[in-house]
């Protein structure tokens, strides 16, 4: 208990953070299916609103150099538009559409996308049978600031699946930011699950008896 008291204040640290920045199976090696699916960014609006927790499957065209910049041209942003990663290690990168890449997407990591107005475009890409993702330790926010991907062909329905799969303490925190209607939804692992988790989404971990080596199960 007394861990677990600790980690609440952390937990609204790391989560302001989120939003301040921006204004920031064992089937597992059975699969490397490919993707193309529908996805929807929602414009940014008060509070957690338009804050798009993305995941992109393993290997995507947006990659590599100038991956940032074709990322807004297949969304469709704004000059507005915006991505930022968070490192887990304490560092944020955010790049704004049009501009100088100085960084490149991470391997393992979900995203923030944010714009003014709502975007739907077509996500592409494959998964990488049997890779691993490492969840950091929580430390001074945002270090331990964990955007992970949730896989779109996962066996994970709601967040105690991915407590289990990645062997999270009981401390640890697993939250959904609803971009459309700017709810945001934690959960505590050990506890009841109250809320499903969304393919092609990325949720945010916090976990402070880490590190630790998720390998996440899918079909």
């Amino acid at each position: 208990m007394a861990r677990r008291s600790l980690k609440r204040p952390m937990f609204v640290i790391a989560a302001s953070a989120l939003v301040v920045a921006f204004a920031a199976v064992s089937l597992a090696s059975a699969s490397n299916m490919a993707f193309k699916l529908n996805k929807q960014i929602w414009a940014l609006g008060g509070g957690s609103k338009g804050r798009n927790l993305v995941a992109l499957p393993a290997r995507s065209p947006y990659q590599g150099a100038g991956g940032l910049s074709r990322l807004c041209t297949a969304l469709g942003l704004s000059t507005n538009g915006q991505i930022q990663l968070f490192t887990g290690t304490g560092t944020i990168y955010t790049y704004i559409c049009g501009t100088v890449e100085t960084f490149q997407l991470l391997d393992g990591k979900g995203m923030i996308i944010s714009d003014t107005a709502d975007r739907t475009w077509i996500l592409v890409g494959s998964d990488v049978p049997g890779k691993t993702i490492r969840v950091e330790d929580l430390g001074a926010s945002p270090v331990g600031t964990n955007l992970f991907p949730v896989d779109y062909h996962t066996t994970a329905v709601n967040p105690q699946d991915l407590c289990n799969q990645c062997a999270l303490s009981s401390s640890a925190t697993i939250t959904r930011f609803d971009a459309q209607a700017g709810v945001v939804n934690v959960h505590v692992c050990g506890q009841v699950p109250l809320w499903n988790l969304v393919l092609g989404e990325a949720v945010m971990i916090l976990e402070d008896n880490g590190p630790k080596v998720c390998s996440p199960s899918h079909f």
